[in-house]
Protein backbone atom coordinates (compact mmCIF):
# COMPACT_ATOMS: atom_id res chain seq x y z
CA UNK A 1 0.00 0.00 0.00
CA UNK A 2 1.27 3.47 -0.94
CA UNK A 3 0.42 6.77 0.69
CA UNK A 4 0.62 10.28 -0.71
CA UNK A 5 3.57 10.91 -2.99
CA UNK A 6 4.01 7.19 -3.60
CA UNK A 7 5.61 6.57 -0.18
CA UNK A 8 5.20 3.00 1.07
CA UNK A 9 3.12 2.95 4.26
CA UNK A 10 4.44 1.02 7.24
CA UNK A 11 2.75 -2.37 7.57
CA UNK A 12 2.31 -4.75 10.48
CA UNK A 13 3.45 -8.39 10.17
CA UNK A 14 0.83 -10.84 11.50
CA UNK A 15 1.52 -14.55 11.98
CA UNK A 16 1.76 -17.19 14.71
CA UNK A 17 5.39 -16.04 15.08
CA UNK A 18 4.03 -12.76 16.46
CA UNK A 19 2.26 -9.57 15.56
CA UNK A 20 5.06 -7.12 14.90
CA UNK A 21 6.05 -3.89 13.25
CA UNK A 22 7.74 -0.54 13.63
CA UNK A 23 6.57 1.66 16.54
CA UNK A 24 4.45 3.79 16.20
CA UNK A 25 3.84 3.83 12.44
CA UNK A 26 2.71 0.22 12.11
CA UNK A 27 2.73 -1.11 15.67
CA UNK A 28 1.05 0.97 18.36
CA UNK A 29 -1.11 0.99 21.48
CA UNK A 30 -4.41 0.65 19.61
CA UNK A 31 -3.20 -2.38 17.66
CA UNK A 32 -1.82 -4.14 20.73
CA UNK A 33 -5.05 -3.41 22.60
CA UNK A 34 -7.08 -4.98 19.79
CA UNK A 35 -4.99 -8.13 19.63
CA UNK A 36 -4.96 -8.47 23.43
CA UNK A 37 -8.76 -8.19 23.36
CA UNK A 38 -8.89 -10.81 20.58
CA UNK A 39 -6.65 -13.21 22.53
CA UNK A 40 -8.57 -12.70 25.79
CA UNK A 41 -11.82 -13.37 23.90
CA UNK A 42 -10.26 -16.53 22.42
CA UNK A 43 -9.26 -17.63 25.95
CA UNK A 44 -12.75 -16.81 27.27
CA UNK A 45 -11.25 -14.86 30.21
CA UNK A 46 -9.03 -17.11 32.38
CA UNK A 47 -5.50 -16.20 33.47
CA UNK A 48 -2.74 -14.61 31.43
CA UNK A 49 1.04 -14.45 32.05
CA UNK A 50 2.94 -11.51 30.53
CA UNK A 51 6.57 -10.44 30.10
CA UNK A 52 8.53 -8.01 27.92
CA UNK A 53 12.05 -7.17 26.85
CA UNK A 54 13.72 -3.84 27.61
CA UNK A 55 12.71 -1.85 24.51
CA UNK A 56 11.54 1.69 25.34
CA UNK A 57 8.10 0.96 23.89
CA UNK A 58 7.68 -2.25 25.87
CA UNK A 59 6.14 -0.89 29.07
CA UNK A 60 3.64 1.23 27.16
CA UNK A 61 2.52 -1.70 25.01
CA UNK A 62 2.40 -4.08 27.97
CA UNK A 63 0.04 -1.68 29.79
CA UNK A 64 -2.22 -1.55 26.73
CA UNK A 65 -2.30 -5.36 26.58
CA UNK A 66 -3.05 -5.71 30.28
CA UNK A 67 -5.84 -3.10 30.24
CA UNK A 68 -7.57 -4.84 27.34
CA UNK A 69 -7.19 -8.32 28.83
CA UNK A 70 -8.53 -7.12 32.20
CA UNK A 71 -11.48 -5.51 30.39
CA UNK A 72 -12.27 -8.93 28.91
CA UNK A 73 -12.21 -10.54 32.36
CA UNK A 74 -8.68 -11.99 32.33
CA UNK A 75 -6.53 -11.99 35.45
CA UNK A 76 -3.05 -10.87 34.37
CA UNK A 77 0.21 -11.75 36.11
CA UNK A 78 2.99 -9.44 34.90
CA UNK A 79 6.62 -10.52 35.24
CA UNK A 80 8.08 -7.31 33.82
CA UNK A 81 11.37 -7.51 31.91
CA UNK A 82 11.96 -11.24 31.55
CA UNK A 83 13.29 -13.43 28.72
CA UNK A 84 10.45 -15.03 26.77
CA UNK A 85 11.84 -18.59 27.18
CA UNK A 86 11.81 -18.17 30.95
CA UNK A 87 8.11 -17.30 30.81
CA UNK A 88 7.59 -20.38 28.62
CA UNK A 89 9.48 -22.48 31.18
CA UNK A 90 7.22 -21.17 33.95
CA UNK A 91 4.07 -21.91 31.96
CA UNK A 92 4.95 -25.61 31.78
CA UNK A 93 4.99 -25.70 35.58
CA UNK A 94 2.26 -23.27 36.65
CA UNK A 95 -1.32 -23.00 35.49
CA UNK A 96 -2.17 -20.18 33.06
CA UNK A 97 -4.74 -20.04 30.28
CA UNK A 98 -2.25 -18.32 27.98
CA UNK A 99 0.72 -16.01 27.77
CA UNK A 100 1.87 -12.85 26.00
CA UNK A 101 5.42 -11.65 25.45
CA UNK A 102 5.96 -8.06 24.31
CA UNK A 103 9.28 -8.55 22.54
CA UNK A 104 10.57 -8.32 18.99
CA UNK A 105 13.53 -10.66 19.62
CA UNK A 106 16.02 -10.11 16.80
CA UNK A 107 14.24 -7.11 15.18
CA UNK A 108 15.81 -3.63 15.37
CA UNK A 109 15.08 -1.27 18.27
CA UNK A 110 12.26 0.72 16.57
CA UNK A 111 10.29 -2.53 16.22
CA UNK A 112 8.22 -4.36 18.78
CA UNK A 113 5.92 -7.36 18.80
CA UNK A 114 3.37 -9.34 20.74
CA UNK A 115 3.90 -13.09 20.86
CA UNK A 116 0.90 -15.22 21.87
CA UNK A 117 1.40 -18.45 23.83
CA UNK A 118 -1.02 -21.26 24.64
CA UNK A 119 -1.53 -22.70 28.13
CA UNK A 120 1.64 -24.81 27.88
CA UNK A 121 3.85 -21.94 26.76
CA UNK A 122 3.92 -22.97 23.09
CA UNK A 123 3.54 -20.56 20.20
CA UNK A 124 0.01 -20.87 18.86
CA UNK A 125 -0.74 -23.50 16.24
CA UNK A 126 -1.83 -22.24 12.84
CA UNK A 127 -5.48 -23.08 13.56
CA UNK A 128 -5.38 -21.31 16.94
CA UNK A 129 -3.74 -18.26 15.39
CA UNK A 130 -6.38 -18.17 12.65
CA UNK A 131 -9.15 -18.11 15.27
CA UNK A 132 -7.51 -15.21 17.14
CA UNK A 133 -6.96 -13.30 13.89
CA UNK A 134 -10.58 -13.89 12.84
CA UNK A 135 -11.79 -12.46 16.16
CA UNK A 136 -9.55 -9.44 15.55
CA UNK A 137 -10.88 -8.99 12.03
CA UNK A 138 -14.50 -9.18 13.24
CA UNK A 139 -13.82 -6.80 16.14
CA UNK A 140 -16.21 -8.78 18.33
CA UNK A 141 -14.36 -8.66 21.66
CA UNK A 142 -15.50 -10.00 25.01
CA UNK A 143 -16.36 -7.19 27.46
CA UNK A 144 -16.71 -8.18 31.09
CA UNK A 145 -19.27 -6.56 33.38
CA UNK A 146 -17.83 -4.16 35.95
CA UNK A 147 -18.07 -6.80 38.68
CA UNK A 148 -16.31 -9.43 36.51
CA UNK A 149 -13.26 -7.46 35.40
CA UNK A 150 -9.91 -9.19 35.70
CA UNK A 151 -7.10 -8.18 38.04
CA UNK A 152 -3.48 -7.24 37.43
CA UNK A 153 -0.94 -8.99 39.65
CA UNK A 154 2.83 -8.70 39.96
CA UNK A 155 4.69 -11.96 39.34
CA UNK A 156 8.13 -12.94 40.65
CA UNK A 157 9.94 -15.39 38.41
CA UNK A 158 11.33 -18.41 40.37
CA UNK A 159 14.93 -18.11 39.17
CA UNK A 160 16.20 -20.75 41.57
CA UNK A 161 13.72 -23.30 40.24
CA UNK A 162 14.82 -22.50 36.71
CA UNK A 163 18.52 -22.92 37.56
CA UNK A 164 17.88 -26.17 39.39
CA UNK A 165 16.01 -27.47 36.33
CA UNK A 166 19.05 -26.62 34.19
CA UNK A 167 21.18 -28.40 36.77
CA UNK A 168 19.19 -31.60 36.22
CA UNK A 169 20.22 -31.63 32.55
CA UNK A 170 23.95 -30.86 32.89
CA UNK A 171 26.69 -31.82 35.35
CA UNK A 172 26.71 -28.78 37.64
CA UNK A 173 29.61 -29.92 39.82
CA UNK A 174 31.85 -30.47 36.80
CA UNK A 175 31.01 -27.03 35.37
CA UNK A 176 31.65 -25.37 38.73
CA UNK A 177 34.97 -27.14 39.08
CA UNK A 178 36.09 -25.85 35.67
CA UNK A 179 35.68 -22.18 36.78
CA UNK A 180 35.16 -20.96 33.23
CA UNK A 181 35.86 -17.32 32.42
CA UNK A 182 33.05 -16.20 30.12
CA UNK A 183 32.28 -12.93 28.32
CA UNK A 184 28.56 -12.24 27.88
CA UNK A 185 26.77 -9.74 25.64
CA UNK A 186 22.99 -9.72 26.28
CA UNK A 187 22.67 -6.65 24.01
CA UNK A 188 20.86 -4.65 26.73
CA UNK A 189 18.10 -7.23 26.44
CA UNK A 190 15.83 -9.06 28.84
CA UNK A 191 18.51 -11.53 29.99
CA UNK A 192 20.68 -8.74 31.44
CA UNK A 193 19.18 -9.08 34.91
CA UNK A 194 19.44 -12.91 34.89
CA UNK A 195 23.08 -13.41 34.00
CA UNK A 196 24.66 -12.52 37.34
CA UNK A 197 22.64 -15.20 39.15
CA UNK A 198 23.29 -17.67 36.30
CA UNK A 199 27.02 -17.04 36.67
CA UNK A 200 26.88 -17.51 40.43
CA UNK A 201 24.99 -20.78 40.13
CA UNK A 202 27.55 -22.29 37.75
CA UNK A 203 30.51 -20.59 39.50
CA UNK A 204 31.57 -18.71 36.37
CA UNK A 205 34.00 -15.83 36.22
CA UNK A 206 31.50 -13.80 34.22
CA UNK A 207 32.29 -10.55 32.39
CA UNK A 208 29.05 -8.97 31.22
CA UNK A 209 28.85 -6.27 28.53
CA UNK A 210 25.80 -4.26 27.49
CA UNK A 211 23.58 -5.29 30.40
CA UNK A 212 21.30 -2.26 30.82
CA UNK A 213 17.72 -2.98 29.70
CA UNK A 214 16.09 0.16 28.37
CA UNK A 215 19.26 1.55 26.82
CA UNK A 216 19.69 1.38 23.03
CA UNK A 217 21.05 -1.81 21.54
CA UNK A 218 24.84 -1.46 21.04
CA UNK A 219 24.51 -3.40 17.77
CA UNK A 220 21.72 -5.21 15.91
CA UNK A 221 20.19 -7.74 18.34
CA UNK A 222 20.98 -10.78 16.22
CA UNK A 223 23.65 -13.06 17.66
CA UNK A 224 26.02 -13.80 14.79
CA UNK A 225 29.58 -13.32 13.57
CA UNK A 226 28.98 -9.79 12.26
CA UNK A 227 27.82 -8.48 15.66
CA UNK A 228 30.49 -10.21 17.77
CA UNK A 229 33.34 -7.69 17.39
CA UNK A 230 33.17 -6.39 20.96
CA UNK A 231 32.93 -9.85 22.52
CA UNK A 232 35.85 -11.07 20.38
CA UNK A 233 38.02 -8.18 21.64
CA UNK A 234 37.14 -8.68 25.30
CA UNK A 235 37.67 -12.45 25.12
CA UNK A 236 41.18 -11.85 23.79
CA UNK A 237 41.96 -9.06 26.26
CA UNK A 238 40.85 -11.06 29.32
CA UNK A 239 42.05 -14.52 28.18
CA UNK A 240 38.50 -15.81 28.64
CA UNK A 241 37.52 -19.38 27.83
CA UNK A 242 34.62 -18.33 25.60
CA UNK A 243 32.07 -15.63 24.91
CA UNK A 244 28.47 -15.45 23.78
CA UNK A 245 25.87 -13.05 22.38
CA UNK A 246 22.09 -13.04 22.90
CA UNK A 247 19.14 -11.48 21.13
CA UNK A 248 16.80 -9.19 23.06
CA UNK A 249 14.61 -11.95 24.53
CA UNK A 250 17.31 -14.63 25.01
CA UNK A 251 15.80 -17.09 22.56
CA UNK A 252 18.93 -17.07 20.34
CA UNK A 253 22.65 -17.37 21.11
CA UNK A 254 25.94 -17.49 19.23
CA UNK A 255 29.42 -18.18 20.59
CA UNK A 256 33.00 -16.89 20.47
CA UNK A 257 35.95 -19.24 21.03
CA UNK A 258 38.67 -18.69 23.62
CA UNK A 259 40.92 -17.49 20.80
CA UNK A 260 38.47 -14.64 20.12
CA UNK A 261 36.95 -16.07 16.94
CA UNK A 262 33.21 -15.65 16.48
CA UNK A 263 31.28 -18.72 15.37
CA UNK A 264 28.28 -18.76 13.08
CA UNK A 265 24.91 -18.93 14.78
CA UNK A 266 24.39 -22.09 12.70
CA UNK A 267 26.72 -23.93 15.12
CA UNK A 268 24.53 -23.41 18.20
CA UNK A 269 22.03 -26.11 17.26
CA UNK A 270 24.55 -28.88 16.45
CA UNK A 271 26.61 -28.01 19.55
CA UNK A 272 23.51 -28.41 21.71
CA UNK A 273 22.80 -31.78 20.09
CA UNK A 274 26.36 -33.05 20.66
CA UNK A 275 26.08 -32.13 24.35
CA UNK A 276 23.07 -34.47 24.65
CA UNK A 277 24.59 -37.46 22.84
CA UNK A 278 22.94 -40.69 23.99
CA UNK A 279 19.80 -38.90 25.19
CA UNK A 280 18.17 -37.94 21.88
CA UNK A 281 16.61 -40.15 19.21
CA UNK A 282 14.46 -37.87 17.06
CA UNK A 283 15.18 -34.22 16.20
CA UNK A 284 13.29 -31.53 14.27
CA UNK A 285 14.87 -28.67 12.37
CA UNK A 286 13.81 -26.47 9.47
CA UNK A 287 14.19 -26.46 5.71
CA UNK A 288 16.62 -23.52 5.97
CA UNK A 289 18.99 -24.96 8.59
CA UNK A 290 22.58 -25.94 7.73
CA UNK A 291 23.65 -29.47 6.86
CA UNK A 292 25.63 -29.26 10.10
CA UNK A 293 22.40 -30.40 11.74
CA UNK A 294 22.44 -33.58 9.60
CA UNK A 295 26.09 -34.14 10.49
CA UNK A 296 25.43 -33.72 14.24
CA UNK A 297 22.46 -36.09 14.14
CA UNK A 298 24.61 -38.71 12.43
CA UNK A 299 27.24 -38.25 15.17
CA UNK A 300 24.72 -38.83 17.96
CA UNK A 301 22.68 -41.50 16.16
CA UNK A 302 19.43 -39.52 15.94
CA UNK A 303 16.84 -39.15 13.18
CA UNK A 304 16.42 -35.65 11.72
CA UNK A 305 13.08 -34.33 10.44
CA UNK A 306 12.68 -31.00 8.65
CA UNK A 307 9.74 -28.64 9.18
CA UNK A 308 8.58 -25.11 8.40
CA UNK A 309 10.80 -22.29 9.65
CA UNK A 310 10.06 -20.72 13.04
CA UNK A 311 9.53 -21.74 16.62
CA UNK A 312 5.85 -22.56 16.05
CA UNK A 313 6.61 -24.89 13.15
CA UNK A 314 9.48 -26.66 14.90
CA UNK A 315 7.80 -27.15 18.29
CA UNK A 316 4.51 -28.38 16.85
CA UNK A 317 6.37 -30.76 14.52
CA UNK A 318 8.24 -32.07 17.58
CA UNK A 319 4.92 -32.80 19.25
CA UNK A 320 3.53 -34.56 16.16
CA UNK A 321 6.69 -36.62 15.60
CA UNK A 322 7.45 -37.40 19.25
CA UNK A 323 10.84 -35.67 18.95
CA UNK A 324 12.84 -34.79 22.06
CA UNK A 325 14.58 -31.70 20.70
CA UNK A 326 14.52 -29.15 17.91
CA UNK A 327 16.01 -25.92 16.73
CA UNK A 328 17.25 -23.99 13.75
CA UNK A 329 20.16 -22.09 12.29
CA UNK A 330 19.24 -18.79 13.95
CA UNK A 331 21.07 -19.88 17.13
CA UNK A 332 17.98 -21.59 18.58
CA UNK A 333 17.43 -24.81 20.52
CA UNK A 334 14.49 -26.34 22.38
CA UNK A 335 14.37 -29.44 24.59
CA UNK A 336 10.84 -30.77 25.10
CA UNK A 337 11.50 -32.16 28.59
CA UNK A 338 12.59 -28.68 29.73
CA UNK A 339 10.11 -26.30 28.07
CA UNK A 340 8.45 -25.49 24.76
CA UNK A 341 10.55 -22.43 23.98
CA UNK A 342 13.85 -21.69 22.29
CA UNK A 343 16.10 -21.03 25.29
CA UNK A 344 19.57 -19.51 24.90
CA UNK A 345 20.56 -20.11 28.53
CA UNK A 346 19.78 -23.80 28.09
CA UNK A 347 22.10 -23.88 25.06
CA UNK A 348 24.78 -22.07 27.07
CA UNK A 349 24.48 -24.60 29.92
CA UNK A 350 24.81 -27.47 27.46
CA UNK A 351 27.91 -25.94 25.87
CA UNK A 352 29.56 -25.43 29.26
CA UNK A 353 28.85 -29.07 30.08
CA UNK A 354 30.24 -30.19 26.72
CA UNK A 355 33.38 -28.11 27.27
CA UNK A 356 34.13 -29.93 30.53
CA UNK A 357 34.26 -33.19 28.56
CA UNK A 358 35.72 -32.15 25.21
CA UNK A 359 38.16 -29.30 25.77
CA UNK A 360 37.88 -25.74 24.53
CA UNK A 361 35.32 -24.52 22.03
CA UNK A 362 37.96 -24.42 19.29
CA UNK A 363 38.69 -28.13 19.85
CA UNK A 364 34.97 -28.98 19.98
CA UNK A 365 34.21 -27.44 16.59
CA UNK A 366 37.43 -28.65 14.90
CA UNK A 367 35.79 -31.87 13.54
CA UNK A 368 32.81 -29.97 12.11
CA UNK A 369 32.69 -30.20 8.30
CA UNK A 370 33.34 -26.95 6.43
CA UNK A 371 30.51 -25.43 4.43
CA UNK A 372 30.44 -22.07 2.67
CA UNK A 373 27.30 -20.17 3.51
CA UNK A 374 25.52 -16.93 2.60
CA UNK A 375 22.44 -15.51 4.31
CA UNK A 376 20.62 -12.77 2.43
CA UNK A 377 17.64 -10.55 3.14
CA UNK A 378 15.99 -8.84 0.19
CA UNK A 379 13.26 -6.30 0.88
CA UNK A 380 10.10 -7.07 -1.04
CA UNK A 381 6.84 -5.09 -0.82
CA UNK A 382 4.11 -7.29 0.70
CA UNK A 383 1.92 -6.92 -2.40
CA UNK A 384 4.72 -8.40 -4.55
CA UNK A 385 5.86 -11.27 -2.30
CA UNK A 386 3.63 -14.14 -3.37
CA UNK A 387 3.57 -13.22 -7.05
CA UNK A 388 7.36 -13.35 -6.92
CA UNK A 389 7.32 -16.72 -5.13
CA UNK A 390 4.96 -18.10 -7.79
CA UNK A 391 7.38 -16.99 -10.50
CA UNK A 392 10.31 -18.58 -8.68
CA UNK A 393 8.44 -21.85 -8.16
CA UNK A 394 7.74 -21.95 -11.88
CA UNK A 395 11.39 -21.13 -12.69
CA UNK A 396 12.66 -23.99 -10.52
CA UNK A 397 9.89 -26.47 -11.33
CA UNK A 398 12.20 -28.84 -13.24
CA UNK A 399 14.41 -29.25 -10.14
CA UNK A 400 11.54 -30.70 -8.03
CA UNK A 401 11.67 -28.01 -5.33
CA UNK A 402 10.82 -28.81 -1.74
CA UNK A 403 7.98 -26.39 -0.91
CA UNK A 404 7.45 -27.20 2.79
CA UNK A 405 8.44 -23.59 3.46
CA UNK A 406 9.22 -21.39 0.49
CA UNK A 407 11.38 -23.06 -2.15
CA UNK A 408 14.31 -25.36 -1.31
CA UNK A 409 16.56 -26.58 -4.10
CA UNK A 410 19.20 -29.28 -3.62
CA UNK A 411 22.04 -29.72 -6.12
CA UNK A 412 25.18 -31.84 -6.01
CA UNK A 413 27.40 -29.07 -4.68
CA UNK A 414 24.97 -26.56 -3.16
CA UNK A 415 21.49 -26.13 -1.70
CA UNK A 416 19.41 -23.02 -1.10
CA UNK A 417 16.12 -21.96 0.43
CA UNK A 418 14.09 -18.88 -0.59
CA UNK A 419 11.13 -17.96 1.59
CA UNK A 420 9.09 -14.98 2.74
CA UNK A 421 10.02 -13.96 6.28
CA UNK A 422 7.32 -14.39 8.92
CA UNK A 423 8.71 -11.46 10.92
CA UNK A 424 9.69 -8.85 8.30
CA UNK A 425 8.68 -7.80 4.78
CA UNK A 426 11.66 -9.52 3.20
CA UNK A 427 12.68 -12.65 1.40
CA UNK A 428 15.11 -14.65 3.49
CA UNK A 429 17.60 -16.65 1.47
CA UNK A 430 20.22 -19.09 2.68
CA UNK A 431 22.73 -20.69 0.31
CA UNK A 432 25.13 -23.39 1.49
CA UNK A 433 27.66 -25.46 -0.38
CA UNK A 434 30.98 -27.26 -0.23
CA UNK A 435 32.82 -24.54 -2.16
CA UNK A 436 32.79 -20.76 -2.19
CA UNK A 437 32.44 -20.77 -5.97
CA UNK A 438 29.26 -22.87 -5.85
CA UNK A 439 27.71 -20.59 -3.22
CA UNK A 440 28.63 -17.41 -5.11
CA UNK A 441 27.22 -18.79 -8.35
CA UNK A 442 23.93 -19.77 -6.71
CA UNK A 443 23.71 -16.41 -4.95
CA UNK A 444 24.18 -14.53 -8.24
CA UNK A 445 21.55 -16.69 -9.92
CA UNK A 446 19.01 -16.06 -7.13
CA UNK A 447 19.61 -12.31 -7.10
CA UNK A 448 18.96 -12.21 -10.83
CA UNK A 449 15.73 -14.15 -10.48
CA UNK A 450 14.28 -12.16 -7.56
CA UNK A 451 14.69 -8.79 -9.25
CA UNK A 452 11.37 -6.97 -9.01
Amino acid sequence: MRGKGGKVKEKVRISVSGIRGRVPDAFHVELVSQFASSFATFLDSGTLALCRDGRPSGHMLEMAAVASAVAAGCDCTCFGVLPTPLLQFLMTRESFSGGMAVSAGHNPLPWNAVILLNEEGRYLETSEGAEVFNIHEAGDFRKAAWRDLGHRNHGAFPMEDYLEALGEIVDVSRIRKARFKVVADPCNGAASSCLERFGEYFDLDLIVLNDHPGRPFPHPPEPNEENATQVEAVVKATAADLGFLLNSDASRISFVTGEGKALSEELTFPLSLLALKGRLHKIVTTTSTSYLADWACQRIGAELIRSKVGQSGVVHAMEEEGAEAGGEGSGSFVLSSFSHGYDALLSLSLLLDLATRSGGLKEIVAPFPTFWRKKLKIDVPPWETYRLMDRLEEAYAEENPDIIDGIRIERDDVWFNIRPSTTEFTLRIIVEGRSEAAVEAAQTEIRERVRI
